[in-house]
């Protein structure tokens, strides 16, 4: 699992950056070239500097006594005539009466290396950025954080700014880490989440009167939200005939799905009014989610609601599906038996009546693919 201070600790370590701690091929792909570029372009800025340096030296030439029985010195002399021959092509080099092609060699090397040291620093900056990025998608996704988390805004501008090499405080970084931190553990809480959904919502409806179809599911709505609200729900978000919700313990989200489950016969019975009846299938999961109440539970996007989700949709009519941790969390676990399945790699229990007969719905379960337990 990728910490804050596995992050920082790389982020302090500067560039260096090895192929092996690429997540994929493009990427280290990419790392290679930014490593091999900032290394030539270092190594250019160094060449380009020390010719023009020695350039410097050369005007004082004149001061030299017999400058031509030294092999290096005319063979730069040469050199940086010929650069200066080149400039007088492109450039008027004569100013005043003075030839200042000489001068111009000097400035042209110094911007040249100037140009490559600024090159290898934003390629730096990149191997920075790309090590950084790839450990902070790693503590997100072990967070189970999604990547537009409000509690990552300050984070998410931090990589923006170190992706365009303008973040230079190291100090600045720790600081915004630790405040997010600090807002992790503040919201973070070990919830658990029941998703229900009609089975065959769609069918049910062919051949009934419109005013029929709104007044059951509005019915229906009211019915769930009553059993969920008297077990203690948290929140709630509705799709059109489907509802996550979320408790404070697995015990009171299992009870409210079984209330659901048990008495929609009475429901059916003596409430709608279309000629079918209402079925449901039932998934829940627990874990840490950080949750905030101001924000609406739709805007939660986590791991722990999508495998309740899962376990819903693989449940048989009026059945309820759980994780196997989930299940572990609960105080009575009477009445639960293993599935056999897997759903999202984590083992499945399954809860019915005991004078309901599972028959596998083949509308819910055409799509889903099964894997075996402990897969």
């Amino acid at each position: 699992m990728v910490s804050v201070a596995t992050l920082l600790l790389h982020y302090s370590h500067g560039a260096g950056m090895s192929v092996q701690e690429a997540a994929a091929e493009p990427l280290a792909q990419r790392v290679r070239l930014l490593q091999s570029l900032g290394l030539g372009m270092a190594v250019l800025n160094r060449i380009f500097l020390g010719a023009a340096a020695f350039c410097l030296l050369l005007l004082f030439l004149p001061y030299v006594t017999d400058p031509s029985h030294f092999g290096l010195l005319r063979w730069m002399s040469k050199l940086e005539w010929r650069f200066a021959h080149f400039i007088s092509q492109i450039l008027p080099t004569h100013w005043g009466g003075r030839d200042i092609s000489h001068w111009l060699v000097i400035v042209a090397l110094f911007a040249l290396g100037r140009l490559c040291e600024r090159v290898s620093t934003r390629c730096y900056d990149m191997l920075r950025y790309l090590r950084f990025k790839t450990d902070y998608d790693q503590w997100k996704k072990d967070k189970n954080l999604a990547d537009n988390a409000q509690v990552l805004s300050p984070l998410n501008e931090i990589l923006a700014q170190l992706r365009a090499g303008k973040l230079k405080d190291r100090d600045q970084l720790l600081k915004i880490f630790a405040e997010t931190k600090r807002k992790l553990d503040e919201i973070g809480k070990d919830l658990a989440f029941l998703s229900i959904d009609v089975v065959d919502s769609t069918g049910i409806k062919v051949g009934e009167e419109q005013a029929a179809v709104e007044y059951d599911f509005k019915a229906y709505k009211n019915y769930v939200e009553g059993k969920l609200q008297a077990h203690g729900c948290l929140q709630t978000t509705w799709t059109p005939d489907g509802v996550m919700s979320c408790f404070s313990t697995v015990d009171a989200a299992v009870e409210a799905a079984r209330a659901v489950i048990e008495e929609l016969a009475e429901f059916n019975a003596h409430v709608k009014t279309m000629r079918r009846d209402f079925r449901v299938r039932c998934g829940i999961n627990a874990g840490r989610v950080y949750f905030d109440p101001s924000r609406p539970l739709e805007e939660i996007s986590d791991r722990v609601l999508d495998i309740a989700a899962h376990c819903q949709k693989n449940a048989a009519p009026d059945t309820i599906w759980i994780t196997q941790s989930a299940v572990e969390a609960l105080h009575h676990q009477m009445g639960f038996t293993p599935t056999g399945k897997a759903v999202q790699g984590s083992e499945a229990y399954q809860w019915a009546p005991v004078d309901t007969k599972i028959v596998p719905d083949p509308v819910a379960h055409g799509n889903i693919a099964f894997e075996p337990s402990g897969a």
